[in-house]
């Protein structure tokens, strides 16, 4: 049996919380505000069933994902879900639905999860649960806030903004980035994830010299992330995106994707050091000084 159930996105249950509080602020809606923890992707402070549990961000997901080693995700219920896999091709996976899930002192309305195998516990919150929210990553601080407004910018950031688009079969977010590997710097279409951190294709990141590092990823002129650690996928073969830019590859420290309006604006303070990686390309890009005498 394949499940037709939608669950109540996170952009809902916030608009939810607003109507409790009688706060008379409902197109605003409340803040929730995360701890980033360490790992990979956006990884925040999350529990399932009154257990702590490695909770990720995921917008590179269209369903929410929970690892078979959750409690509660082993049950069998005979229902099946077909998903786009993020490298490409589909597959069915057994749904479960997830109860008593909270993020941070906030719970979320029950909702269904495809059970993937992993040899942790990890639930991906993906798109049905994140809907139309406004995820404003601050490594900095080590927090992400999840609202359903974007945030005010103080004027005292420089920002820019990345083109991206959508992938038309699944509603993934695509963005344009340059690539500097060892051989080669090329443009290339990839999906902007947090739910992970970078992976390519195998066969692209060979022809770059990226195998295991990208010397530098470029989302807008002069934001550079420098010498990216990558996970070369011999399995990738979507196509447009050869692979998906976690939020490490993104170039800036503060970073708001828009899930509504499909927008992603970087930020950071105004007069900002240039990158690294650019400071070196600048300084090694210079010819050598020669040791011969120039003619007079």
């Amino acid at each position: 049996m394949t499940s037709a159930m939608r669950p109540v996105p996170l952009a809902a249950a916030l608009l939810l919380a607003a109507c409790a509080h009688g706060s008379g602020t409902q197109s605003a809606g409340p803040t929730v505000k995360l701890a980033l923890r360490s790992g990979p992707g956006l990884s925040v402070e999350g529990a399932l069933g009154g257990a702590p549990v490695d909770v990720r961000l995921a917008i590179e997901e269209p369903r929410s994902l929970v690892s078979a080693r959750c409690p509660g995700a082993g049950v069998a219920t005979g229902v099946q879900v077909r998903l786009p896999l993020l490298q490409g091709g589909w597959a069915t996976l057994p749904e479960v639905p997830l109860s008593g899930v909270t993020l941070g002192a906030t719970p979320l309305p029950a909702f269904r999860a495809a059970v993937v195998q992993e040899p942790a516990c990890v639930l991906w919150l993906g798109l049905d649960v994140l809907g139309q929210s406004v995820v404003d990553v601050d490594l900095d601080r080590g927090t992400v806030s999840v609202s359903r407004t974007a945030p005010v910018l103080p004027k005292t950031l420089e920002q820019a903004e990345v083109d991206v688009t959508r992938a038309p079969d699944t509603d993934r977010l695509l963005a344009a980035a340059q690539l500097s590997g060892a051989h080669a710097t090329v443009l290339q279409t990839l999906i902007v994830g947090t739910g992970r951190s970078t992976e390519l294709a195998r066969f692209q990141a060979r022809l770059l010299g990226a195998e295991s590092v990208v010397r530098a990823a470029q989302l807008a002129p002069g934001w550079e992330a420098c010498d990216v650690a990558v996970h070369a996928r011999d399995d990738w073969t979507r196509a447009p995106a050869i692979g998906v830019l976690g939020p490490e590859a993104w170039g800036a420290r503060r970073v708001v994707v828009d899930l509504s309006s499909a927008r992603m604006i970087l930020a950071r303070e105004k007069g900002a050091p240039a990158p690294p990686c650019r400071q070196v390309e600048d300084v090694g890009s210079a010819p050598p000084a020669s040791k011969e005498r120039e003619p007079r």
